[in-house]
């Protein structure tokens, strides 16, 4: 491990060696180009000569400069700037004198020309590292800049990442809590069958669907839909599935029932939102069907023959008038018919050419499939709608199907 860590940082110190070189060598081609452009000529001004200055003032100046720039860089921008020029500058006048010395005897020229060698050649020395310095110096300050950037987006992302997995992590819980609150066994009674899905367009919603057993022939059925998705209709369904399970009993007629649903859910919700509902008891004694709808879909009645009765009467959806009067509906079921009940997710599902599944489409398939049992009805109609959607629902959908035997 301690190995792989060494060759791993000799191999950056390798790369950052040979990356110098090549910005080095490119400051030596301008200095080239400018000089050649200025018509200045004379000993030392070859390319050559020019690179060998460039490469090892530029090797000399960077190790000094990687020490003195921390000084600078404490200082706020312009003073960061002018002290680090202030530096570069008596570094370039040291760096020069010393260069002169060691490029006198390559050419011979005697000692005693040092001073008005270093007054000539000195200045292109000084010129060489001030250029050097610069461009290192203001590269190195945009790499800082932007391993700065990365570093905080990084952190960012990772703050990110973890709020969305405590989110995720939290949504998951709240699925199950929603989850309990739907019945998970449906209770049945003599004479019927009852069967019900439920599904979130997101990973909580807004839909509901109770059963509740009063007695071996009585039963309760309802089914909600909170206006919305997610975390706020999620809170707003337990609010609704609190209410119903207090509220419901066999004494209690369907219209009573959502008169007071009604009065408690306009104290608990926001002034956008509403709740659609309908609530449906059926003895099995007499076939007796009673029920009150608060605006939501209506319930579909299929009988034997195929025929489909949409019942379409109901008042104002809870939450919007406090003091809404409810009426019962009744009639009559028959052995063979089927009571389809569904939330706006199924009607309203679109497929690619966005087109809506739509009542007309469900009455078909209930019409079609009246001898089904509400198990395999259910799953007929489902099967029906997500094929038709692809399985992209956009709201969330429940669906409850009652079989009279």
């Amino acid at each position: 491990m301690v190995t792989s860590v060494k060759l791993s940082l000799r191999s950056i110190g390798v790369r950052r060696f040979f990356s110098r070189q090549l910005l080095l060598g490119m400051v030596a081609a301008a200095l080239f180009a400018i000089l050649w452009i200025a018509n200045v000529r004379g000993p030392g001004m070859g390319w050559f000569p020019i690179l060998f200055y460039t490469l090892f003032i530029g090797n000399l100046t960077t190790p000094i400069m990687n020490r003195l720039a921390p000084l600078s860089s404490r200082l706020r921008f312009p003073w960061d700037w002018i002290v680090y020029l202030m530096l570069l500058f008596l570094t370039a006048v040291a760096i020069a004198s010393l260069t002169v010395a060691v490029i006198m005897p390559l050419y011979r020229i005697p000692i005693t020309s040092y001073f008005s060698q270093l007054w000539s050649a000195g200045r292109l020395v000084v010129v060489v590292v001030l250029i050097v310095g610069s461009i290192r110096h203001l590269h190195e300050e945009s790499r800082v800049h932007l391993e700065g950037k990365n570093l905080e987006l990084q952190r960012a992302v990772d703050i990110g990442n973890t709020r969305s997995k405590q989110q995720d992590q939290e949504l998951a819980k709240a699925r199950e809590i929603q989850e309990g609150l739907l019945p998970k066994k449906i209770p049945q009674v003599r004479g019927l069958e009852v069967a019900g899905a439920w599904q979130p367009a997101s990973t909580v919603g807004g839909d509901y669907f109770d059963v509740l057993k009063f007695s071996e022939r009585k039963i309760g059925v309802c089914i909600g839909d909170v206006v919305g998705k997610g975390i706020s209709a999620a809170l707003l369904m337990a609010n609704l599935q609190a209410s119903f399970r207090a509220f419901a009993s066999e004494e209690v007629s369907p219209s009573t029932l959502v008169g007071k649903l009604n009065e408690v859910i306009s104290n608990n919700i926001a002034p956008d939102k509403f709740v659609t509902f309908c609530y449906c008891m059926i003895d099995t004694t007499d076939n007796g069907f009673t029920y009150a709808s608060a605006g939501h879909c209506p319930p579909i009645l299929f009988h034997k023959s195929g025929e489909a009765v949409p019942l379409r009467e109901g008042g104002t959806p809870l939450g919007i008038f406090p003091d809404r009067k409810y009426e019962n509906g009744a009639l009559r079921l028959e052995s063979g018919d089927r009571l389809v009940l569904y939330t706006d997710g199924i009607t309203e599902a679109m497929n690619s050419d966005e087109q809506e599944f739509g009542e007309r489409r469900l009455v078909e398939i209930g019409s079609r499939n009246i001898a089904l049992g509400a198990s395999e009805l259910l799953a007929a109609i489902e099967k029906e709608v997500i094929g038709f959607c692809n399985g992209s629902f956009q709201d969330d959908f429940t669906l409850v199907v009652v079989e009279v035997k």
